[in-house]
């Protein structure tokens, strides 16, 4: 019988949310995988030591499509090491400024190989990535036209507009050599639609900052005999009046919505439910999808123990909410009306949603609310974290029966997971 599976998982990774999504077509023996890490600003969350995801086993040998939403020195590290250890098919990433990389390598304290490894990337992230083996790099500024067509409608694999003329010239500037720089956009990976967002500084305002800062004959040292000590005390007062002019300013993060596609209720029966795990155990069919060699779920759990109401789900009903909309470290008193317009088209789509930034009273808006006050089930995942505000907890708790939090910690992740069966199969 044909059918695809696919599952969405939420872990705590190091205190932050690791998020891993996979869809697999069990009659063409085929698997998408997808990774979305973002790291949340400020605070203290509850972790253990630090882990390696890599050496744990739970990331596929391919990977199709991997996402960093936003630049720290850690995940910076982690993106380092998934790229060096495993195939990396297509790799989206915000596009900063050189003064921007330049704030991440003063935070840097280790000057071993691994800190050099992350030096160099942020030098020239491009350079990096392609000569890791990355087959597509996506460098984001700014956001291309919103999609106005139901995902299956549109008609390109990948959709990235080429930023204005005016953009390119300002980072070939900035640079001294011109950057591949794209406005975001979304692709289909097989049965898989991508579709991304970013939000945060403007370029414009970058550049103006450091024209003007070294525009004062006092911010440039005179050479001494010690030429090094010069730089790094130049490169120094350049972080901290960067600091101090745009340390409160909303980070430049990368939302995404992803769902399968083709799941219509007149020609599929499908369903979609979720679960929880202990942290460390993971899926406990992960292991045997691996040894099968598919690295992917096939939510055996589910299917074993309630077939008949999987068969019975959701009949005669409209299209159905199979979508996961993450919003990173997004400031929604800042961005949720342009957010919304992005998104509109798929909103009817969403069943779970990333809250950002670990809930802090900070970046919530509880606006983001209303589409989703509707009949469906809604899940919003939410890492357990010291910045994580009761007042955001109460609203997504309280503002309809049908929300469902889901925190997750160092103890417990969840997953969401479900299957697309053609009704012409179960004649």
């Amino acid at each position: 019988m044909r059918g695809r599976y696919f599952r969405y998982l939420f872990e705590n990774l190091d205190g932050n949310l690791f998020h891993t999504g996979s869809i697999y077509d069990k009659e063409r023996q085929k698997a998408v995988n997808y990774i979305y890490m973002v790291e949340s600003c400020g605070g203290k969350a509850e972790q253990d030591e630090e882990t390696n995801v890599l050496e744990q086993g739970d990331i596929p040998e391919t990977i199709d499509v991997l996402v960093v939403a936003s630049y720290t020195v850690k995940y910076i590290e982690r993106l380092i090491d998934i790229v060096g250890r495993r195939e990396v098919k297509a790799v989206v990433l915000p596009y900063l400024a050189p003064i921007q990389r330049l704030v991440l390598v003063g935070e840097m304290k280790d000057g071993s190989g691994r800190g050099k490894e992350s030096a160099r990337f942020l030098q020239d992230p491009y350079v990096f990535l392609k000569e890791a083996g990355v087959e597509n790099v996506f460098f984001l500024f700014g956001n291309g036209k919103a999609i106005h067509r139901e995902p299956e409608e549109l008609d390109s694999r990948f959709h990235f507009e080429k930023a204005d003329p005016t953009t390119l010239q300002l980072i070939r500037e900035m640079e001294g050599y011109e950057v591949p720089v794209v406005r975001a956009g979304y692709m289909k990976k097989y049965e898989f639609f991508f579709y991304f967002g970013i939000y945060g500084l403007d370029l414009k305002v970058l550049s103006e900052f450091t024209r003007e800062y070294f525009s004062h004959p006092e911010n440039i040292d005179k050479l001494s005999e010690n030429a090094s000590e010069d730089y790094a005390s130049q490169m120094k007062r350049l972080i901290q009046s960067y600091l101090r002019k745009f340390g409160n300013s909303p980070e430049t993060t990368i939302t995404m919505f992803a769902m399968p596609l083709h799941t219509s209720i007149r020609a599929n029966d499908s369903f979609m439910t979720q679960k929880e795990f202990e942290s460390g155990a993971g899926c406990s069919k992960w292991g045997d999808c691996q040894r099968d060699g598919r690295c992917c779920c096939m939510i055996k759990c589910t299917y074993g123990r309630d077939h008949d109401n999987l068969q019975r789900h959701k009949r005669g009903m409209g299209e159905p909410r199979f979508g996961i909309l993450m919003l990173g470290n997004v400031n929604l008193n800042r961005y949720l009306s342009e957010i919304m317009r992005r998104y509109s088209k798929v909103i009817p789509r969403i069943r779970g949603i990333g809250v950002p930034n670990c809930g802090s009273g900070k970046e919530w808006n509880h606006q983001m609310l209303r589409p989703f006050i509707v009949k469906d089930r809604i899940y919003w995942i939410c890492l357990k974290h010291d910045i994580t505000s009761a007042g955001v907890v109460s609203d997504i708790v309280l503002s309809a029966a049908s929300n469902r939090l889901l925190p997750v910690d160092a103890a417990r992740g969840c997953c969401l997971s479900g299957y697309i069966i053609p009704k012409e199969d179960e004649d």
